[in-house]
């Protein structure tokens, strides 16, 4: 893959990557320099993605996954926050609802453990199928399935707990 070509499909997938990365480290500013020293280091060395062995997008996810935990390690401590997910042109009653809706979730989520939450954000935020987070996590696909079902039945009595 010609190296301009991979930069505007790296550049593309930035806001998914910042997201996973938020998600992992806990700060959108950490996030945002992971994002970054995982395209400077792709982009030095664009021979080290290999087609044949799944996407661009799962391949650099996982780079930048690598990332994250490297700076956890570092730093060790560990955090986590949703962003926003409010759609644009809605009522006041349903943004109400949905910020609510939003809070409710993040609270849950930030039970989870990081592992869950990950997997979770990789699935259900970025649309990523078993096989890329298979990818980007290092773990058989069939492993993705059973702890994305143990993830979310974690996150639904999380929620439960939060509704009473």
């Amino acid at each position: 893959m010609k190296s301009d070509a991979m930069r505007q499909q790296l550049v593309h997938l930035g806001n998914g990557a910042h997201a996973l990365a938020t998600q992992i480290l806990g700060s959108t500013d950490d996030a945002a320099d992971a994002v970054h020293d995982s395209i400077a280091t792709v982009l030095k060395r664009p021979e080290a993605f290999d087609p044949s062995k799944g996407s661009l997008k799962s391949w650099f996810l996982r780079v930048v996954h690598n990332r994250c935990v490297d700076q956890l390690r570092q730093r060790r401590q560990i955090s986590s926050e949703v962003d926003e997910l409010i759609e644009p042109g809605m009522g006041p009653e349903q943004s109400l609802e949905m910020a609510q809706r939003d809070q409710s979730l993040r609270l849950a989520l930030g039970q989870l453990r990081n592992e869950q939450r990950q997997i979770i954000v990789l699935r259900d935020y970025m649309n990523l199928s078993y096989a890329e987070i298979a990818n980007v996590l290092d773990v058989a696909q069939g492993t993705v399935m059973s702890r994305l079902h143990r993830s979310r039945l974690a996150l639904k009595e999380e929620l439960t707990r939060h509704e009473k």
